[in-house]
Formats: structure tokens, C-alpha cells, sequence
């Protein structure tokens, strides 16, 4: 059932995982939320029943009882009044109804009765008066089996099947964050009670039939309030001040508090036909959801209240009115068809009472680029205020709403494309025909027919009966009886039906005993049915795909987002944050709002090509053994998820019943001693053994030799080094003597040259000195002086 999805802004910044309550809050809650912490539009029920989503935190407009519980004048933010809401309704359901039984509901019912393995509406063997064979083969049924097997097997094969990643991997927040909110998701998944893997399976089921798949998201939370009496010294409870009203503790459970996702059978979900076949839940500009509850249910949410308002959820009505109001104006063939023709309607109750069946509409529209929503019982009575989508649901973003739709095969500009039990259809019937036709033939060989002349007295109900051993009375046997022989069928019959069987299954990707014998020569050649088992894997790959691409990965990516808004419970939170880089960076599981809701990107572990586990394996294998070999890989592989992935392509969830963890590896290692080895493997120990304290002796003489040689040579250079040293210090010895000699040369050249240049100056000062001396001579001519 459908549940509103609330922003708990107020709930604070700070998830701590492992605290059972938030300081000041009542610990008898055990829960870390207060009635004061309840987000826009919550409510606290009185009963256990469930509520649909609620409208608006606004003043919500009661209607009166007195005037039967119409609402007048303007209602809601959006500022229309009930006239316009119910114009409105009445519109969107005329006109998508209409639509969809002028063209959709006959080939739903068609695929439905197929899928059951019974013959269509517009067959003749559902005549009351066909009296020949009228066998359905069930290879329809079949087929889609056999798809819904490649499908677990492609999403479910591993634990592991959901990836969350940081949108910018340098950012540590958005790394931590992608690995907690996957951890919250996965374990979701697996407490739920409404079982994720059901769920999956029933909506790719539904693409096979309908073509389309629908689903609700949004979060659930549900609570039950008592009021705990409080009593005075003298043991009397305290009232208040009317006193009609005990006083007391408010005492709080909380009954359901969990992300949802409900499959919306098809024609329950009307929308604008005219919408962008691409996706019609985001696109349409109006849209209308009917969900199906029962008159009580509806009564007993129109007593509930918001805690913040005081008012009504919905407006009340009286139980008249609401089973006046919210009757299916046409019958729906479809659900009539998918439960068969030997059951009847579950939602007809001819019992005018709280258990009969009524329908509450959700519509949707969009005015000016924004949309609103309001809920109606049927076309006749407003249930809520029109307010905006995004206060009903406050984690979507501006155009988003909560519903997503899927296909597993694509037919461009159709918003209702056919699935595979449509387009195998016609080749089923074809089937049928052929098999009837021969199961006829062979029945007309076994039981003759026979040509009886009109007013001959002849027993005629032992003719018909036809006893083995038996007889039958006429008058003349000759001319009043004459046997018709039928030719029997030939093999002509059968290689008809083998061959439609075939292009069935090259149709939708079926591999069976037909495909194999049409395909005998090319298998001959190839040696091998793996050309013929690879196209057919190769157009269920492609299905699946579709599916992922259109409904699984957007309504994981919801789910994700739910968690990051809503996500409260501490159990849960610690696991996760365990799971998570936050516990081995910094040792702690504090989860705050900002860590939780970080932009992230969620996709899938599966690739096309993985449904055949064998082949998966290999894929597996023949990647990792290529990566390894590049530069730097081999250290980074991650083992423990490597032999998860195969054991999960093997039909297991994981290998940790098949391998130790590291802590339970290190608790055996010291615990247990290692056991003694095989006599065959003991015998080559010790051959390994003697090999190896040879390889050790040899490798000690080298050493030997080695060190021997090494000292030899070492001293050989010692030797050549000091040989070397003594020549060049002789030589330098040598060419000093030689420097000394050439100096004292030069130095006595140099004193013998001064020696004779002071005795040249000594006799030349002397030859002056001698000429001073000598008496100076006459002039010629004269004679000495007297």
C-alpha cells in the first residue's frame, strides 16, 4: 500500500549508530525520535491500520459533518476549489481509461490467459459448443520462465549485486558516504519485509506480460500512541482540566520504518497518453493512481490526525458515502483475466460493509512546471487539499516524482510497447492450431467415423460408446453402417509445430529441443551448440539489459536517495558504518546527515552476457588473467570479491562458507598444527629435501672458492697498487733530484755571471780611479809646467 515519504529536516544532524536514544528524549520510546521531531505531514496512529500519503502542512480544510461531508470554497495552497479538483479527476480517469480499453486491455487479457496457459478471449476453443481438442502447449509460460531463471540468475547470482560510487572519487566525504549508503541498502533489502528479490522478479514479469512494469517508492513509517495514565498520592489518575481526558505519559511504538517499493499492477496507473514514450512517469502532465483499499481502512484514516494540526488526514465521510463514492465505474477485464476464468473477481464483494473494496485516486498534474497532487475517493469525493509533489514527497527533486516505469524491450513512440508474451502471440495460437488439429486426426484414427443410414434400427449408443470386445445390433450390417477411414496424421504435423516452436524462440530468445533440431547441420559444422545457444543467450542478455537500464537502477537510485533522507535506525547505521572506510579511518560509527547525503551514483553489478554461469565464470577468469599482466596489477586485485563472483555465478551468495576470513585464518594457524602431507608428497619432500642440502654444500664450496679468489685477487691488487706506488714515488724522487740540480746549475751559472759583472765593474771603477790620479798632460807643444 501506498505511504508518503516525509523530509525529516528535524530529526538533527547527527545519526549515532549504537545510541538507543537522543538525550532528552523519553528512553520508553526506544527509538531516537519524539513526537516533537515528527516531519510535515506524519502521523501518529491510533490503530494499526495503514495510510496512503497525506496532503500538505498547511491548514487542511475539515469538511462538516453536518453537511455531509462536502468541502466548500477554495482548498489548498494551489487555490482550487472542490468543483475543479473533482473536474479534474473525472477527466484524468475518462480519459486514460478509455484509452487504455480501446487499445491496451484486450491484448493484456489476451497475454494474461497465455501466460496462464489458457486460450484468448477472441478464441473459439473457449466456446461452450467446441467439441473437438482444445489442448493449449504451454510454450508461453515456458519461455517466460526461462527468461525469469536468466534474470535471478544475471541480478541475484551474488550478495553483491548493488554498486554505489562517489560522484568525484578525490572527495573523501562522497567515498565514505557511497560506502555506508550502500551498506544501508543491501541490508534494507534483506530485512524488508515485502522481499526485494520477489519484487524484482514479479516486475520483470510484468514487462514479459503487460510490456511495462510500474512501481511506488516512497518510505513507510507507521507508529502507534497510548497514553500511559499518570495517578496522584491517593492512587487516582489524574484528568484534565474538563475532566473527561486522562493525563499521562504519551508512550510511542514505532510499527513500520522502512523504504518501500510496490509493484503497481499496470492498469491501475492511468496517464497522458500523448507523454514521452522515453518516460511517461516523469514526462506526463497528468497522471492518476488508483490504489485499492477497503471502506474500514478508509474510514479509519479519515479518524487519524496530524500531531501538529490536530486535523484530519482525510476528509471524513460517512461509510454510505464512501462505498457510493469510490465504486469501479467499469469492470476491469484485466484483473478478471489475470486471476482466470475458474476464479472470481477478489475486489467484487456484493456486501455493502467496511470490508468491501473502494479505490482512492491519487492525481497528479503539473500547472505552470510544477506539480500537485490530491487525493479523491474515486471521481466523487475529495479526500485532500491539492499541494505540491515535492511537500508529499520531499526527497524528490524539482520535476521528479515517485513512480517509475520499466520495459525488457523497446519499441520507439509507444508508451505501451508490447512485451514478449505479445509478440509470441500470434505463433502460439499458430501452435495451438497445429496441435489440436493433429490431436483431432489422431482421435478419428483411434475412434472411427462412421455413416449411418437414417431409419435403421440399430443399437446407436453402443455404436457411439465403441467398447473394446463389444457389440452392436442391426439389421442389415452391410448397408446401414459404413466405417469412414481417416488417413493418420503424417510427420508433416510435427516438423509444422517444430518449426513455429522454432521462430518462437528465435522471436524471443527461447532455446529448446526444436532449436537444436532445426539447427543440426550448422551444429554439425560448428561442432558445438554454443552458435545456437549464444544467439538465443544473446537476445534474453539484451531483454535483461533493458530492464536494468529502465527500472532497476533508477528505483535503486530512489531507494538510495530514501536512505540518505530518512534513514534512522541505529542497528542498521553501525553496520553499515563498520562496512564502511568511516570505522577503519577513524574508528568510529557517528553517521551524520551531511556524511549520508552526498551525490552519489548507483549502478549495477551485472553486465549483458552473465545469465549462462559457465560462460559467466570464463568471461570472469579470462578478464582478470589479462588484467593481471599489465604493469602494476597484480597486487591490486581483490581476492575475496573475485571468489565471491564466482561462487555467486555458481549459485551461491558468497565464498564465505567455502574460505576463512583473516581473522578466523590467524585463529587456526594458531590453534591448529598443520597436517602431515600425503606419503607421496612426503617422499618428494625428501627427495626435495636432499636436494636441497646438496644445492646448500655446492653453494658453501663456491662460496669457498669464491671468497679464495676474491682474497687472491685482492691481494694481487694490494701488490700491484703498492708496486705502482714505489715507481711513481722513485719517479717523483728523481724529477725533484732533477729540479735541484738544474737550480743549483742555474744558481752557480747565474753567481759566475755576477762574479764577472762585479769584476768588470771593479776594474773599471779602478781604471777611473787611476785616471783621477795620473798627472794631467802638457798641451802639445808645451813643455811641463815649472
Amino acid at each position: 500500500m501506498p505511504e508518503p515519504s516525509y523530509d525529516r529536516e528535524d530529526i538533527g544532524e547527527t545519526r549515532t549508530a549504537g545510541v538507543a536514544a537522543v538525550g532528552g528524549s523519553d528512553p520508553s520510546y526506544g527509538y531516537s525520535r519524539t513526537p516533537a521531531d515528527l516531519p510535515p505531514g506524519d502521523i501518529t496512529a491510533s490503530s494499526g491500520s495503514a495510510r496512503p500519503p497525506l496532503g500538505g502542512t498547511g491548514e487542511v480544510k475539515v469538511p462538516d459533518a453536518a453537511a455531509g461531508g462536502e468541502g466548500t470554497g477554495d482548498s489548498g495552497p494551489a487555490g482550487h476549489n472542490d468543483a475543479w479538483l473533482i473536474q479534474k479527476a473525472t477527466t484524468f480517469y475518462t480519459i486514460g481509461r478509455n484509452y487504455m480499453d480501446s487499445n491496451i486491455t484486450l491484448g493484456w487479457e489476451r497475454n494474461l490467459y497465455h501466460f496462464r496457459g489458457e486460450h484468448g478471449p477472441t478464441s473459439p476453443y473457449v466456446r461452450r459448443d467446441w467439441k473437438r481438442a482444445r489442448t493449449f502447449r504451454p510454450k508461453t509460460r515456458a519461455n517466460v520462465k526461462a527468461q525469469e531463471a536468466a534474470h535471478a540468475a544475471a541480478a541475484f547470482a551474488t550478495q553483491d549485486y548493488l554498486d554505489v560510487k562517489a560522484t568525484d572519487p578525490t572527495n573523501e566525504k562522497e567515498v565514505i558516504s557511497a560506502a555506508i549508503n550502500k551498506a544501508l541498502l543491501q541490508k534494507r533489502l534483506e530485512l524488508v519485509p515485502w522481499n526485494w528479490f520477489v519484487t524484482a522478479q514479479g516486475a520483470f514479469q510484468d514487462t514479459k506480460n503487460y510490456g511495462i512494469c510500474i512501481s511506488h517508492q516512497y518510505w513507510r513509517y507507521r507508529a502507534v500512541s497510548e497514553i500511559v495514565p499518570a495517578f496522584d498520592d491517593q492512587g487516582q489518575p489524574i484528568m484534565s482540566d474538563d475532566g473527561t481526558t486522562p493525563m499521562g505519559r504519551e508512550n510511542k511504538t514505532v510499527i513500520e520504518d522502512m523504504p518501500c517499493c510496490d509493484l503497481v499492477p499496470p492498469e491501475c496507473m492511468l496517464f497522458e497518453p500523448t507523454c514521452d514514450w522515453r518516460n511517461p512517469m516523469q514526462s506526463a502532465n497528468w497522471m492518476t493512481y488508483l490504489w485499492g483499499l477497503t471502506a474500514g481502512e478508509a474510514l479509519a484514516m479519515m479518524e487519524e490526525s496530524d500531531p501538529k494540526t490536530g486535523r484530519s488526514a482525510w476528509r471524513k465521510y460517512s461509510l454510505a458515502q464512501v462505498l457510493t463514492a469510490s465504486r469501479e465505474q467499469i469492470d476491469n477485464r484485466v484483473r478478471r483475466a489475470r486471476e482466470g476464468r475458474h476464479r472470481i473477481d477478489p475486489v467484487t464483494s456484493p456486501a455493502g460493509d467496511e470490508f468491501t473494496m473502494v479505490w482512492a485516486h491519487l492525481n497528479i498534474a503539473r500547472e505552470k512546471g510544477v506539480d500537485i497532487c490530491w487525493w479523491t475517493l474515486g471521481t466523487n469525493l475529495v479526500l485532500t487539499d491539492p499541494v505540491p509533489l515535492t511537500e508529499e514527497y520531499p526527497h524528490l527533486r524539482a520535476g521528479e516524482r515517485p513512480f517509475r516505469m520499466g520495459y525488457s524491450v523497446i519499441e520507439a513512440h509507444r508508451n505501451y510497447p508490447d512485451g514478449d508474451v505479445a509478440q509470441m502471440a500470434n505463433l502460439q495460437e499458430e501452435i495451438n492450431s497445429v496441435a489440436n488439429q493433429r490431436l483431432d486426426n489422431v482421435r478419428l484414427v483411434l475412434n472411427k467415423r462412421y455413416f449411418i443410414r437414417r431409419g435403421s434400427q440399430m443399437d446407436l449408443e453402443a455404436l457411439m460408446r465403441n467398447v473394446p470386445g463389444g457389440g452392436v445390433m442391426t439389421n442389415d450390417p452391410e448397408k446401414d453402417v459404413q466405417v469412414v477411414n481417416t488417413p493418420d496424421v503424417t510427420s508433416s504435423a510435427y516438423q509444422e509445430q517444430d518449426r513455429l516452436a522454432q521462430d518462437l524462440d528465435d522471436l524471443v530468445g527461447g532455446f529448446g529441443q526444436a532449436s537444436i533440431k532445426a539447427g543440426g547441420k550448422q551444429m554439425d559444422r560448428a561442432g558445438s551448440m554454443d552458435v545456437l545457444q549464444g544467439a538465443a543467450g544473446a537476445v534474453q542478455d539484451y531483454g535483461i539489459k533493458i530492464f536494468f537500464e529502465t527500472w532497476m537502477q533508477p528505483v535503486l537510485r530512489d531507494l538510495v536517495r530514501l536512505e540518505q533522507m530518512y534513514e534512522t535506525d541505529e542497528v542498521i547505521l553501525a553496520v553499515a558504518a563498520k562496512k564502511s572506510p568511516l570505522w577503519e579511518r577513524y574508528g568510529t560509527s557517528e553517521v551524520t546527515d551531511e556524511l549520508l547525503q552526498q551525490n552519489l551514483t548507483v549502478d549495477i553489478n551485472v553486465g549483458v552476457g552473465n545469465t549462462d554461469p559457465v560462460k559467466r565464470v570464463q568471461k570472469l577468469i579470462f578478464g582478470v588473467t589479462q588484467v593481471i599482466q599489465l604493469p602494476d596489477m597484480a597486487r591490486r586485485v581483490k581476492s575475496t570479491e573475485l571468489a565471491d563472483e564466482i561462487f555467486g555465478a555458481l549459485g551461491y551468495k558468497d565464498a564465505s562458507r567455502f574460505f576463512m576470513n583473516d581473522q578466523e585464518l590467524q585463529e587456526h594457524m594458531k590453534t591448529t598444527p598443520p597436517p602431515p602431507p600425503p606419503p607421496e608428497i612426503a617422499i618428494k619432500q625428501q627427495e626435495l629435501g636432499i636436494k636441497a642440502k646438496e644445492n646448500d654444500q655446492r653453494h658453501q664450496r663456491e662460496t669457498q672458492a669464491m671468497q679464495l679468489d676474491h682474497e687472491w685477487r685482492m691481494k694481487q691488487v694490494e701488490t700491484s697498487d703498492f708496486l705502482g706506488h714505489m715507481k711513481t714515488a722513485t719517479q717523483e724522487e728523481i724529477a725533484k733530484m732533477k729540479d735541484k740540480t738544474a737550480r743549483d746549475l742555474g744558481a752557480a751559472k747565474e753567481g759566475n755571471r755576477l762574479a764577472e759583472v762585479n769584476m768588470k765593474r771593479a776594474d773599471a771603477a779602478h781604471e777611473r780611479l787611476q785616471k783621477k790620479l795620473e798627472p794631467p798632460k802638457p798641451p802639445p807643444g808645451k813643455g811641463p809646467p815649472k
